[in-house]
């Protein structure tokens, strides 16, 4: 796990999103409360030492106790993340082919 960053607010680029600027960046436009549920999970995988492919990236920085992302970052995992139905899930039934 890298070491958290804590940034002063004089400090702070611009150019770095909180999790409701993370809303409109990816194709499927993702609601605030999906980026933060997202997020948490990831972040408990993380500190379980269980994490899986295409989790919520881990913030490049804390502003305060509020986590950022650099928009690479953030692009990165939206170009990357496992489409619909990658998860597994329940198997389909078998079509019988008798009448």
């Amino acid at each position: 796990m890298t070491p958290v960053t804590y940034l002063a607010i004089a400090d702070l680029p611009a150019y770095l999103f909180e999790q409701h600027g993370i809303t409109g960046r990816s194709d499927n436009p993702l609601t605030e409360s999906t980026v933060r549920s997202y997020h948490d999970a990831a972040t408990k995988r993380r500190k379980d030492n269980c994490p899986r492919p295409g989790d919520f990236p881990e913030p490049d920085h804390h502003f305060g106790r509020t986590p950022v992302w650099a928009p690479a970052t953030v692009d990165a995992w939206a170009t990357n993340r496992p489409g619909r139905g990658a998860g597994g899930g329940r198997p389909r039934k078998e079509k019988r082919s008798d009448p």
